[in-house]
């Protein structure tokens, strides 16, 4: 069996031991609105390249995974998932990563094994951390993503300039519904950044760093933007 698929199974609470499908290549059981545990050999299927586990709200964790094979994982809108799951292995294969609606708050170390990460989508979460202990995790992450998409995730100054500093090669930018105050002068250093979007950041302020490259800006709804912030926009 290469694809087994369990979605809307409304009376799913548990994923069992499926070891003896060594060779599943897809594996989704979205919408599963009661399941609660995944057993831990889901985790160790190395053919596996597709997890798609969206709309499981009661899943509170995700086995750790040993799945150099995995070319996609969708875990958006797991509402009580509040960790990201352990990856044991260098994942290369992994481009995009989509994380809508969840509670996670911060990344584990390991999250360095998706070093050829290029697009990862964080929405909608109490508070997105990212611990400077992790500084060299993130920056080997975040070294080759070009599309970067943190809405609504409750970014502060200081984490903002952070994550700037990460991102030197990103072209498509998305903070859209954040609370910082300022963007920052080392915008400026994102040379590669051609799409800005900060729509909905009510409380940003001040805009002291413009990339050199930028083709697209909005700055929709940004009530307290200063000024003199605003006529350097139309200069």
């Amino acid at each position: 069996m290469k694809v087994l698929i369990l979605d809307r199974c409304q009376y799913l609470t548990d994923i069992p031991n499926v070891s003896n499908l060594p060779n599943l290549e897809e594996f989704s059981f979205q919408d599963c609105k009661n399941l609660i545990t995944i057993h831990n050999s889901i985790g160790n299927l190395n053919k596996l390249e597709i997890i798609r586990a969206t709309g499981c709200c009661k899943l509170e964790s995700f086995p750790p995974l040993l799945l150099p094979s995995l070319k996609k994982l969708e875990l958006s809108y797991c509402e009580s998932l509040k960790s990201f799951p352990e990856l044991l292995c260098k994942m290369t294969n992994i481009k995009d990563i989509f994380l809508l609606h969840t509670p996670i708050e911060e990344l584990p170390f390991s999250f360095q094994n998706l070093s050829e990460l290029h697009v990862l989508q964080i929405y909608l979460v109490r508070m997105l951390r990212f611990p400077k202990h992790n500084d060299k995790m993130y920056s080997i992450v975040f070294s080759n993503v070009t599309e970067l998409n943190l809405l609504y995730c409750n970014l502060s100054d200081d984490c903002l300039q952070t994550v700037l500093k990460w991102c030197s090669n990103v072209k498509n930018l998305n903070l859209s519904g954040n609370k910082f105050k300022t963007l920052p002068e080392c915008l400026s250093e994102c040379h590669r950044l051609w799409n800005l979007n900060v729509e909905f950041c009510c409380r940003l302020e001040d805009i002291r760093g413009i990339p050199p490259n930028l083709n697209y800006f909005s700055a929709l709804r940004c009530k307290s933007l200063s000024s003199s912030s605003r006529r350097m926009l139309l200069n």
